[in-house]
């Protein structure tokens, strides 16, 4: 086995767009107040770390080719073992259905600006860009969103509550081309220096790659789409003036932990 196509290729990548996904939907918010009118300024640096689960470490593999006979067989997918799983077939052959990356989780990193208010609505900006050579190419991250306060419309307070919607995207070189979009409803609580906040979101994300593979020369290319839908995020943020540091929980059928430090006025 030199290479993975079809069915195999797909749920071999999969659980990289659930997490990657998943990633790119995150802390993207640490409270839900929004003035009605006024400055408001927060930039940071958001880290979220993807947890993958023991289910997206393995997929049912199928023998491919003139391989007899066709075999199904548990085996790796790109988060799974590194090591080769092998059948016997016809005559002595063996196939091998490649191994995995052996990783727990996956991270990211994502520098983070929102820019407020204007009748109770502010704006959020990510990017970053990064040349690493001809061979990968340039990784680059943009992203943008829109949050709308709830309070001016109804007696909620001490609670903040507001409706928001967020689009990332996410390249690198020619090979991967990576998308997501979450709406969501905010809510925080401010308890002396500590806010807590949460949030239910609905998401969707796709990543797609395509390359030459060297050996023969084959194109490769999967369209993927995130198994992610329904997100809850539970978490809270330390107010140490104008330092925040920031964390939350999300649960979804990709669970992740994000991790942010930042500076608000």
């Amino acid at each position: 086995m030199r290479k993975y196509t079809g069915a195999n290729g797909k749920a071999y990548m999969q659980p990289l767009a659930d997490a990657f996904g998943a990633n790119l939907n995150s802390g993207l918010y640490h409270n839900a107040y929004i003035k009605k009118n006024g400055f408001q300024l927060y930039v940071g640096v958001a880290v979220m770390d993807a947890f993958i689960p023991e289910s997206n470490k393995t997929f049912t593999g199928t023998t491919q080719g003139l391989f007899s006979p066709e075999t199904n067989a548990k085996v790796p997918t790109i988060f799974g073992s590194s090591q080769v799983v092998t059948v016997e077939g016809e005559g002595g052959t063996t196939y091998a259905f490649p191994g995995g990356l052996d990783i727990n989780n996956l991270p990211l990193a994502v520098p983070h600006l929102t820019v407020g208010s204007l009748m109770g609505t502010d704006a959020t900006i990510r990017w970053a860009a990064y040349d690493i050579g001809d061979e990968v190419g340039k990784v680059e991250l943009w992203g943008w969103g829109l949050r709308h306060s709830l309070n001016q419309y109804m007696p909620l307070k001490p609670v903040n509550m507001a409706v928001g919607f967020y689009s990332q995207q996410f390249s690198v070189g020619d090979v991967v081309d990576a998308s997501g979009w979450v709406a969501n409803i905010q809510a925080s609580y401010p308890w002396r220096f500590i806010t807590f906040y949460g949030g239910l979101g609905y998401e969707q994300s796709t990543l797609d790659i395509a390359y030459t593979y060297e050996a023969d020369d084959s194109e490769i290319a999967f369209d993927l789409t995130g198994n992610n839908t329904i997100r809850t995020t539970l978490g809270l943020t330390l107010n140490l003036g104008p330092l925040k540091i920031h964390s939350d929980y999300t649960l979804a059928i990709q669970s992740l932990l994000t991790l942010g430090l930042g500076v608000g006025i």
